[in-house]
């Protein structure tokens, strides 16, 4: 039986300071150790697989950057490993979701 080479279908291209970043993130995810849905081995699993399988590159004028490649549930994991990093974002004077629900309103009346 031949080998069926599976390739992620969601690609994300980063400079290097964004993939730092993303990487710093996880790292700090690793280390709140909630137990919600494992978070932190999500956190640590998507840590190991961009610094195994993500791709350094350079461009023509030279600027380095990273290419990763997610299956789509790895890109839902690490949505939300950005999402719980910045619970402190809550302080938000409008409510989004009541803007969606009246939007999604408007469509379905028309």
């Amino acid at each position: 039986m031949a080998w069926q080479n599976r390739k992620p279908s969601i690609k994300v291209s980063v400079d290097k300071k964004l993939f730092n970043k993303l990487i710093g993130v996880l790292d700090l995810n690793i280390e709140l150790n909630v137990d919600e849905e494992d978070f932190s081995l999500v956190a640590n699993k998507l840590k190991d697989k961009l610094l195994t399988y993500s791709v350094p590159r350079v461009n023509d004028k030279g600027e380095e950057y990273v290419d990763i490649r997610f299956f789509p549930n790895e890109a839902s994991d690490m949505i939300w490993q950005l999402l719980i990093r910045n619970e402190s974002l809550d302080d938000n004077t409008k409510d989004f979701y009541s803007i969606l629900v009246s939007n999604r309103e408007k469509r379905k009346n028309q």
